[in-house]
């Protein structure tokens, strides 16, 4: 680059020297001078019209012939543009293979822009969708697929956990649905499908369900006949008056897995659910403390944080499932002496029911696990705690149901914390409601009133 400078600028002082002689021996330095610098300039400009033609309608042909700075800037700008191209061919080569296996996928994928409208989807997610590309392409997919627990999980962003949902375009097909944002929060959105998954579950609940409920008739002839035996116990040898104790304490456990069983079947179905309304957080908290006589020893200490204005939207039976479970929880691995604290905080974006305890703490390897059914860190305290080990179970499909997570943060040895997360739109403050319908009464009074 620099020898071709140098011969450019040397030529260019040649031609002005010869021009300098020309003009000095004709007796015209100036004319010859200007003839000189205008013959310049129409050469340059010549060449940035070849450029500019060679570039805008040449397409892959070869640049014109130049020399001197011009034939080096021609050189080096075709060879960036094979360069270019070599790139673009294997971009595209890569983009085909990547859109040819996905649409192989039996699994749908569709991207979309941050605001939910479609951009791409492959044959399976338009089969399972329903998607049309001609017709559908830049829609927001909210209006695409129009299932109330879509449309929550995609506005409100609650990509941490799939969701399960009908087929919109296919009878009887159930479809799992995970999203991830990635650059600018676009979305990456998996389809795929779980009927035969989920037909397995269903069955498994049913199982369960039904089981349970049968289990019922025979366990309560065998309590009645207990109850009648321990009318005559006195009577009874020693030997069979602590048989007769220890039945009646194992079907009253097996009375309370029953019902544990149960309840958790109604929760996973959604039928017969109580309608939501408003409730008084400390009197849902009072009554379960009241109910808690036996099982809160005098050696442990209760302490209760709950404002009495803060209200909960909700089912009060399933609320109240879910807070004396974690209560009962915190006393029974809590050892003597411990303290206890329940506690209401809320905020304008949400409202935390949490149970903190001083109890013997939980590897945080199994925190993941512990809302599976009869998942226990110790397989052998579920005897001596009397627990049924569907506890958090159940409060997990409780909050799932009032659009609230679960969270949970333990040390061993140092006692764990349990917190409830609700939404703003399931959180009351009573003395902000007052003061609101207060200010608006006033406003709309009449000045005759």
């Amino acid at each position: 680059m620099k020898t071709i400078w140098r011969n450019t600028i040397l030529s260019w002082l040649a031609g002005l020297v010869a021009c300098v002689v020309i003009g000095l021996i004709v007796g015209q330095l100036l004319g010859v001078l200007l003839l000189y610098v205008l013959g310049s300039l129409y050469w340059q400009l010549y060449q940035l019209y070849q450029f500019h033609n060679w570039l805008r309608y040449s397409g892959r042909a070869a640049p014109p012939e130049a020399s001197g700075i011009w034939g080096d800037v021609f050189d080096a700008v075709y060879r960036l543009q094979k360069k270019q191209r070599k790139s673009k061919r294997r971009m595209r080569q890569a983009l085909t293979r990547i859109e040819s296996s996905t649409t192989a996928l039996k699994e749908g994928v569709i991207m979309a822009d941050n605001q939910g409208n479609l951009e791409w989807w492959n044959n399976s997610a338009g089969h399972f969708l329903g998607l049309i590309r001609h017709t559908d392409r830049g829609q927001i997919i909210t209006n695409i697929v129009r299932n109330p627990d879509f449309f929550r999980y995609f506005s409100q962003k609650r990509f941490g956990e799939p969701l399960i949902i009908k087929s919109p375009a296919k009878d009887g097909v159930y479809l799992e649905i995970q999203t991830t944002l990635y650059d600018k929060n676009d979305h990456l959105i998996f389809v795929r499908d779980v009927t035969r998954l989920h037909l397995l579950e269903q069955m498994r609940k049913d199982f369960v369900a039904n089981a349970s409920h049968e289990l019922k008739t025979p366990l309560t002839v065998i309590k009645g006949y207990l109850e009648t035996l321990d009318m005559f116990r006195d009577s009874l040898p020693s030997s069979m008056q602590k048989g007769i104790v220890n039945m009646s304490e194992q079907s009253e456990r097996m009375e309370q897995l029953i019902e544990d069983l149960l309840l958790l079947s109604r929760l996973e179905s959604n039928d017969k659910r109580e309608e939501n309304q408003w409730h008084k957080i400390s009197n849902i908290i009072n009554s379960i403390t009241n109910a808690m006589g036996p099982i809160l020893k005098d050696s442990h200490s209760l302490s209760l944080h709950i404002p009495e204005e803060a209200h909960l939207y909700g089912s009060y039976k399933e609320l109240y499932s879910a807070f004396s479970n974690l209560i009962v929880n915190a006393i029974k691995y809590s050892p003597d002496g411990g303290a206890i604290t329940v506690k209401w905080e809320s905020s304008e974006f949400n409202g935390v029911f949490s149970v903190q305890d001083s109890g013997i703490g939980i590897d945080p390897r199994y925190i993941p696990r512990l809302t599976e059914r009869f998942f226990r860190v110790d397989k052998g305290r579920g005897s001596k705690t009397g627990g049924t080990g569907l506890g958090l179970a159940i409060v997990k499909h409780v909050l799932l149901h009032h659009e609230a997570k679960l969270q949970i943060r333990s040390q061993p040895g140092f006692g764990s914390t349990f917190s409830c997360h609700f939404p703003a739109n399931r959180i009351r403050n009573d003395a902000v409601t007052a003061a609101i319908a207060i200010t608006t009464d006033e406003s709309n009074e009449s000045p005759s009133d």
